[in-house]
C-alpha cells in the first residue's frame, strides 16, 4: 500500500468498507456501500467484523492521522515496523533514514502499547558491503535507540527461499553497486543471530525468529508470527472472546494466522531490492501514480493484483 494511501484509508474506514483487486478478478459486479470486493469475496471494515488491524511499514509517520481515527473508533491495532538501518542506501533507496524512522517509532509508542509494536530487523541483508560486523554495529545502535518502545524483535535472513520475483532486482543491485549478495551459511547465521540475541537481551528486548525453523532448532530461540492471533490476544486480552483465527502459514516455518489483506503488490516505491511486495521501483511507479484516495480500491479496478484485514503501509 503506498504511503500516501492514508487518505484512502480514512475514506474506507469512515463508511466501514473497502475494495481491493483480486488475482482471480472481481467478485460480483456491483458496488455495495457496506462491503468491499477484496481477496475474500467481500471485505467489511465494520468494528463488529474486524478483530484487529495489523500494519506493516518502514515508515509509520504518514499514517498517524489515520491511526488516531482508528483508535478513536476502538479497533485494536498491531504494528510491524521494519528498521534495518539501510534506509537511503542503494539497498533501500527511498526508505527514510534511520534517525527519522526512530523518531517516528517513538511517536508511535506514545499512541499504542509497546507490546503492540514489533521491530523487524528483517531481512538480515548480508553481503560483501554489509557483513557481520556491520550488522552487529547497526543492530546495537538501533537496540539502544528503540529500547522501551517495543518488547520484541523479529529477524530472518535473506536466503534461497526468497521468491524468484526478487532475484532480478537483486542482480540489478549487484550490477549497479559491485556488491555481492549470497545465501548466508547456517553456521554463520547461528553465530550472527547469537550475537544479535545478546545485544537485544542487554537492551531488554526479546529476539524472535521468523520463518526460520532450522535456525530455531539450532539456537533454541523462540519463533513468532508477524500476524499471529496469539500476539493479538496477548496485547488485547478481550480478543480471547472472539472467534480464534486459524493458522495460515505463507511459507515454511510461518506462524501467521488467517487474514484479509487489503494491500496490493507493486504499489510501493521505496525501492527495497529484496522486497517481494514490489518487483522493482520502476514497476511500482505506474500503480503508485494511479492511486486515488476517493476510489474504493487502492488501485482503481483493473490495476495491481491483491496480495490477499492487515495493511502494509509502505
Amino acid at each position: 500500500m503506498p504511503h500516501k494511501a492514508w487518505r484512502w484509508t480514512l475514506e474506507t474506514i469512515s463508511p466501514r468498507n473497502c475494495q481491493g483487486p483480486s488475482p482471480g478478478g472481481f467478485y460480483g459486479n456491483s458496488r455495495d456501500s457496506s462491503r468491499a470486493r477484496c481477496y475474500w469475496p467481500f471485505c467489511s471494515l465494520r468494528p463488529a467484523d474486524v478483530t484487529h488491524f495489523v500494519f506493516w511499514t518502514k515508515n509509520p509517520e504518514p499514517f498517524f492521522p489515520v491511526l488516531r481515527q482508528v483508535l478513536e473508533i476502538g479497533y485494536p491495532v498491531l504494528w510491524n515496523v521494519t528498521v534495518t538501518g539501510l534506509g537511503g542506501t542503494p539497498v533501500e533507496q527511498q526508505v527514510p533514514t534511520l534517525d527519522r524512522v526512530v523518531a517516528s517509532i517513538r511517536e508511535l509508542a506514545k499512541m499504542v502499547p509497546p507490546e503492540a509494536i514489533t521491530w523487524r530487523y528483517d531481512p538480515v541483508f548480508v553481503s560483501q558491503l554489509y557483513g557481520e560486523d556491520h550488522h552487529v554495529e547497526t543492530f546495537t545502535r538501533l537496540a539502544g535507540e528503540l529500547a522501551g518502545q517495543m518488547d520484541r524483535i523479529s529477524i530472518s535472513f535473506l536466503g534461497a527461499c526468497y521468491p524468484r520475483r526478487v532475484q532480478p532486482d537483486l542482480r540489478r543491485y549487484e550490477g549497479e553497486t559491485g556488491d555481492r549478495v549470497g545465501v548466508v551459511p547456517p553456521d554463520q547465521q547461528v553465530e550472527l543471530t547469537t550475537r544479535l540475541h545478546s545485544v537485544a537481551a542487554a537492551a531488554g528486548l526479546e529476539l524472535t525468529l521468523c520463518c526460520s525453523p532450522e535456525l530455531q532448532q539450532a539456537t533454541g530461540y523462540a519463533s513468532t508470527g508477524c500476524n499471529s492471533f496469539g500476539w493479538a490476544t496477548r496485547v488485547y486480552p478481550m480478543l480471547q472472546k472472539a472467534r480464534a483465527l486459524r493458522n495460515r502459514p505463507t511459507r515454511t516455518g510461518c506462524l501467521c494466522s488467517q487474514e484479509s489483506d487489503i494491500g496490493c503488490y507493486d504499489t510501493c516505491i521505496h525501492g527495497c531490492r529484496y522486497c517481494y511486495g514490489s518487483v522493482s521501483r520502476d514497476a511500482a511507479l505506474p500503480n503508485y501514480r494511479k492511486h486515488d484516495p476517493r476510489d474504493p480500491c487502492i488501485i482503481p479496478c483493473g490495476g495491481a493484483a491483491a496480495s490477499g484485514l492487515s495493511l502494509a503501509i509502505v
